[in-house]
């Protein structure tokens, strides 16, 4: 807007406001959960396992190398 300091003013708010717009949408698309699920095996030992759904609670699997499934 305008000519000299105003325009430089307009400048460095329409950046700021750019920055922080852009952040914000960042924020949002990159978010995402994780579950960590601690499965206690038959010999006591406890192995640690991510997953993108939630887990139920109680619900006996099988373990196959890296993954586990639901049994």
């Amino acid at each position: 807007m305008g000519k000299g300091q105003g325009n430089a003013a307009m400048t460095v708010l329409g950046a700021l406001g750019g920055g922080y717009v852009g952040n914000e949408v960042e924020k949002t698309q990159r978010a995402n959960t994780v579950y960590e699920v601690r499965v206690r095996m038959d010999d006591g030992s406890v192995r640690t396992f991510t997953q993108n759904t939630e887990p139920a609670p109680g619900t006996h699997v099988r373990v196959d190398g890296d993954n586990f499934r639901a049994v």
